[in-house]
């Protein structure tokens, strides 16, 4: 959803940290869910 016009001057620039937030989130979930167990497995096995 991109919001363009007077009304909302930011618009373009919400929706570029939107996006970019977004990105970061699943990037991060992801990390998270390639870690866990990688650790899980070192911690159990040493």
């Amino acid at each position: 959803m991109t919001v363009h016009g007077r009304k909302y001057p930011f618009g373009d620039y919400a929706q570029s940290m939107h996006d970019v937030l977004l990105v970061s989130s699943f990037a991060i979930w992801a990390m998270l869910l390639g870690f866990a167990p990688v650790m899980t497995y070192r911690l159990l096995m040493s």
